[in-house]
């Protein structure tokens, strides 16, 4: 309510104001909401309505509350659906429209309190207003509707004009923004230019570094002298290990330092960071208002980067900088920077690397032992082979100590792909090549233009080298063959080292891996033999438990079966008993007539014999995994049904009774029938899965079969429906 309307409250007033003074009044407003308060001023004069408030058409996406209001409003919720539509077909110019003549019968005089009228005042479809007057004086309204509202389309086409007013000020704001955008863009680009005319220049200095550690330095330096950040660091990646370690950075004060020594857990990194390693699309993560640290300990706050670099896809490590000294903001433009210049350092550092593949190799093979099995040792070595030593393809192939077949294990196919090869195997190849590497075991053999394989098919021609693998007693163990098939680089002396080198490694690995795996499959052997033994007794006592579950006699299940089912019922979620929505359970009752004079008459065997025969009949009639059959008593039987309309238990009911009856086991005592018949109450209840209130049904289709025999048995009897009453939730 606006404050404006709490001294109206308080005064009386004794005469109307002038039509021309209100009219004066509205044409001079500038907003909605002084608009809006001489409007409720005149209307308080010459109607006395009980409340008045302006609302934007309600949608069922937007709450119904007012734009403004004065008085006692009842809520728009109170207003029947069909009113808006009705509505909705009058424009402005139809002026102020009483509720009485609206056609959706809605007797609106009990609801609002008394007369009310309503007024379209803006009639833009995207944002309909209404004015709402509600419960006027009876005596006003004949004194003053005739003569008096029409000056409120006046109202409402200031209303309105305001409304434009308000799109067309903040139009001319847009569109100025727009144009101050445009030009810092126009200065920005310029800027962008220069930077990467700095960037490719900082390239071409760091291109031919001595080594990969200076490298490093020279990296630091760029980042801090050339482009312009206040301290970096330049890290290197172990994604196998899971760990980063440093190689050079800057202290507080930006001054060069070594961080050789430094190494941490991948997980220590910022959510954000360790995510973009993983993102193939993302070489630049900037985090704003982060801790800054040096050696490990937090010495500020500001903006954090992290540079990556990538060789392909992979993370191989990244530059990381931030605003310690400075504290000057990162720029778009700026990043835009270095994300060129990390593209450039990864390929020069790429390049460096490989350069130095040759003093990495025996650190790298300490990878291999890292690995559990043969099959993971062979497959890590052939990754390792092709991606550091620039060989094109690789495969590892074991053998006995006697040399007597060649067994597959990881390779690389004719695209250089890795690929599981483990389906090869054949007798020792008669070939030059492989009686060169037997000769010389532990030695590289190769043959120059020769016809290249892959799976005993010719592929291409170039050079193949293999090499012997043997124990420390001298036993073969494996082979390693590599080709040039893909690059048809040359193969020199240098590379043939390599092989030799990786090759000595590679056998010393699988030996003691081999080992470890014969004593792993004794362990395993063993286990298996427990699992089975306990297996066998999980399986034993699931039978137990079904048998316990079922009736001996009618093979239906028993008590403890639907207490199962009730229970899986609440708890199910996911299986055969999760339900989405509300639905309906149906519970049938089955009572056989005069059982107890049948058992009398024909003795128990015969009755046994009635028994067996019901529950084959009974459960002909169980249709799906959601239904349970169960014997409850001496002749009595329930079903229960679940996702089955009333009409299907019906159905499923009548069909019941008519199999019992037509099996014709002969009754001769019996009053109902000459055969044995029963009775069959029935009831379904709509209900979500969990509140589902089983004793409530069971109640119900109880007292139906109670009515049934009571009827004159032999028939069925349903209980009432009962309906779930909805329940909202906020």
């Amino acid at each position: 309510m606006l404050r404006y309307f709490c001294s109206i409250l308080n005064s009386q007033w004794t005469e109307a104001v002038p039509v021309k003074a209100f009219a004066k009044q509205i044409s001079a407003a500038r907003d909605h909401r002084l608009l809006a308060e001489s409007l409720f001023d005149y209307l308080v004069k010459v109607l006395a309505p009980q409340g008045i408030g302006i609302f934007a058409e309600p949608t069922p996406e937007s709450d119904s509350l007012a734009l403004f209001s004065f008085g006692e409003l009842t809520s728009l919720s109170s207003y029947p659906s069909t009113f808006w539509p009705w509505v909705a077909q009058f424009d402005t110019a139809d002026g102020v429209l009483p509720m009485a003549i609206n056609t959706c019968k809605w007797e609106h005089m009990k609801v609002l309190g008394g007369e009310s009228f309503i007024m379209m005042l803006d009639n833009a479809p995207a944002c309909r207003t209404y004015l709402i007057v509600q419960n006027c004086n009876a005596e006003k309204v004949n004194q003053t509707f005739d003569q008096d509202l029409d000056v409120l389309q006046l109202a409402a086409a200031r209303w309105q004009c305001i409304r434009a007013e308000k799109n067309a000020a903040l139009e001319i704001k847009h569109r100025d923004t727009r144009e101050a955008l445009y030009l810092d863009e126009i200065k920005l680009r310029e800027l962008f230019v220069e930077n990467m005319k700095l960037v490719h220049q900082v390239a071409l200095e760091l291109s031919n570094p001595e080594s990969l550690d200076a490298l490093y330095k020279a990296s630091v330096e760029a980042v801090r002298d050339r482009l312009g950040f206040d301290r970096a660091i330049f890290m290197l990646l172990d994604m196998k290990k899971r760990c980063f370690s440093g190689t050079y950075g800057t202290d507080e004060a930006g001054k060069t330092n070594s961080e050789h020594h430094t190494q941490y857990d991948l997980h220590q990194l910022e959510a954000e960071y360790i995510e973009a390693l993983s993102d193939n699309h993302t070489n630049l993560v900037i985090i704003e208002n982060a801790p800054l640290y040096t050696e490990g300990k937090v010495v500020g706050q500001g903006w954090n980067g992290m540079l990556i670099l990538r060789e392909g896809d992979k993370p191989v490590g990244w530059i990381a900088m931030d605003n310690y000294i400075h504290r000057s903001p990162i720029t778009n433009y700026q990043k835009q920077m270095l994300e060129s210049f990390g593209s450039l350092l990864s390929q020069i550092y790429i390049r460096k690397r490989q350069e130095q593949n040759i003093r990495m190799l025996h650190s790298s093979m300490v990878e291999l032992s890292r690995c559990d099995s043969v099959s993971e040792v062979c497959k890590s070595a052939v990754s390792f082979a092709i991606q550091h030593l620039g060989i094109d393809r690789l495969a590892v192939f074991l053998t006995d100590k006697n040399c007597s077949y060649m067994q597959g294990t990881w390779g690389t196919d004719i695209k250089g792909d890795i690929v599981d090869e483990s389906y090869y195997r054949s007798e020792l190849v008669e070939r030059d090549i492989v009686a060169a590497a037997r000769a010389c075991p532990n030695q590289v053999a190769f043959e120059e233009s020769v016809p290249i394989y892959h799976d005993f098919n010719i592929v291409g021609v170039g050079w193949t080298a293999m090499t012997m693998l043997t124990t420390n007693t001298g036993e073969p163990i494996a082979f390693i063959a590599a080709d040039n098939l893909l690059t048809r680089s040359p193969l020199t002396s240098q590379l043939r080292e390599v092989i030799r080198i990786f090759a000595s490694s590679l056998a010393e690995v699988l030996q003691r891996t081999m080992a470890q795996e014969e004593l792993k499959k004794l362990n395993e052997t063993l286990e298996q033999e427990v699992s089975k033994r306990t297996q066998e007794l999980e399986l034993a006592n699931e039978q137990l438990d079904i048998i316990s579950k079922l009736d001996p006699l009618t093979r239906l299940g028993n008590r403890r079966m639907l207490s199962q089912v009730l229970e899986d019922l609440n708890c199910d979620d996911q299986g055969a008993f999760a339900t989405q929505h509300e639905i309906t359970f149906g519970l049938i009752l089955v009572d056989l007539d005069h059982f107890g004079l049948y058992n009398s008459v024909y003795g128990h065997t015969e009755g046994d014999a009635a028994l067996r025969t019901i529950g084959k009949i009974l459960n002909a009639h169980v249709h799906s995994d959601k239904e349970t059959f169960c014997r409850i008593g001496g002749e009595e039987f329930m079903l229960l049904m679940i996702g089955t309309n009333h009409s299907e238990t019906k159905q499923r009911a009548e069909s019941i009774r008519k199999c019992i009856e037509e099996a014709k086991i002969l009754h001769c005592e019996s009053s109902t029938s000459p055969y044995l018949t029963a009775s069959v109450g029935y009831a379904s209840i709509t209900s979500d899965q969990h509140q589902f209130d089983f004793d409530l049904l069971y109640g119900k289709a109880d007292k139906a079969l109670y009515q049934a025999k009571d009827s004159g048995r032999n028939r069925i009897v349903s209980a009432l429906k009962r309906k779930k009453v909805a329940v909202s939730i906020s």
